[in-house]
């Protein structure tokens, strides 16, 4: 019989956190395409020493490199960071939303 679960590829400790997140495309260099940079809010849902776990209502292309926003302490203060998308899905059938992790390159 095949097992259900997923494999487990982290090698870091996860931690759940709930923190409001704001992340932004960064162009691509080797496209000639035109770029409008969008911000995409999100929530964290785990934070480990090497990156994040997101969910948002858009999906983020996969490798892209993005600005992404931490908000500290529920106040105005917001941490920048430079993080690599790792993977991106659909969250589930029954929730609208999209789920990424993210690699801290920092």
């Amino acid at each position: 019989m095949r097992s259900t679960r997923r494999t487990e590829r982290r090698n870091e400790d996860r931690f759940p956190q709930s923190i409001d997140v704001t992340v932004q495309q960064l162009p691509d260099f080797e496209s000639s395409e035109p770029f409008a940079p969008i911000d995409i809010p999100g929530r964290t849902q785990n934070i480990s020493h090497k990156g994040l776990c997101i969910i948002t209502s858009k999906p983020i292309r996969n490798a892209s490199l993005i600005r992404c926003e931490v908000r500290v302490c529920n106040s105005d203060v917001r941490v920048p960071t430079l993080m690599q998308v790792r993977w991106t899905r659909k969250r589930d059938h029954d929730s609208d939303g999209f789920i990424s992790g993210l690699e801290s390159l920092l």
